[in-house]
């Protein structure tokens, strides 16, 4: 029994796995992008800007906790 619910529990956690790449794959959102740049200037706690002057927010980063 111990082992049944071990494989459910296992097939159960690799369709959420598949499931959440086939939906980034058909829908073309990325969840997360890895950039590479240069920083020119920090704005704020969590705001920067990049050498192309794109302005850059980052996220899950609480600008309070630097105060």
């Amino acid at each position: 029994m111990k082992t049944l619910n071990i494989l459910i529990f296992l097939l159960i956690f690799n369709t959420f796995i598949l499931f959440g790449y086939l939906t980034s794959e058909i829908t073309g959102k990325v969840v997360y992008e890895r950039v590479i740049s240069n920083l020119t200037r920090v704005i704020d706690g969590d705001t920067v800007v990049i050498a192309d002057g794109t302005h850059v927010r980052m996220l899950g980063i609480n600008n309070k906790m630097l105060e």
